[in-house]
């Protein structure tokens, strides 16, 4: 059976309830997943799974200047070369964004990760556009 890692760090338990969302997807799709915060997780042990999803609060403006936090950078930093898991990143935000993703890039940039889906919400839930592309991404090819 295939495995997926959900990890997330959240401010306000939205990232954490998008990530539980996308857990249970996963699992209605026949993969087996856990969910843990980056508090709870080896960052050494993430290359043994098939998926791998990392999420993260958006950070900074509203408008402008949206990041990921200082601990979530320094947790994907620490993520060792990964050669096997497919790469998700997910994010929530309040009313968008902006460099979001790109900046989460950039922090897994050692990490060698490809990322192939990024998805975003403002709540807890995968929206429809989400669920479907989240289906793509696991229907596609390694």
């Amino acid at each position: 059976m295939p495995s997926a890692s959900v990890i997330y760090h959240s401010d306000t338990w939205t990232t954490a309830g998008l990530g539980a969302d996308i857990a249970n997807h996963l699992r209605a799709a026949g993969i087996e997943a856990t969910v843990s915060s980056i508090d709870d997780t080896d960052p050494a042990a993430l290359g043994e799974v098939d998926y791998l999803f990392l999420g993260a609060w958006t950070h900074g403006l509203f408008v402008v200047g949206q990041h990921p936090d200082r601990p979530w950078v320094e947790f994907a930093r620490a993520i060792p070369r990964l050669e096997r898991p497919r790469v998700a990143l997910f994010t929530t935000y309040k009313v968008r964004t902006g460099s979001m993703f790109r900046q989460m890039r950039r922090a897994l940039e050692p990490s060698g990760a490809r990322v192939g889906l990024e998805l975003k919400s403002r709540d807890t839930h995968l929206t429809g556009d989400g669920r479907r592309a989240l289906d793509r991404f696991l229907g596609a090819p390694r």
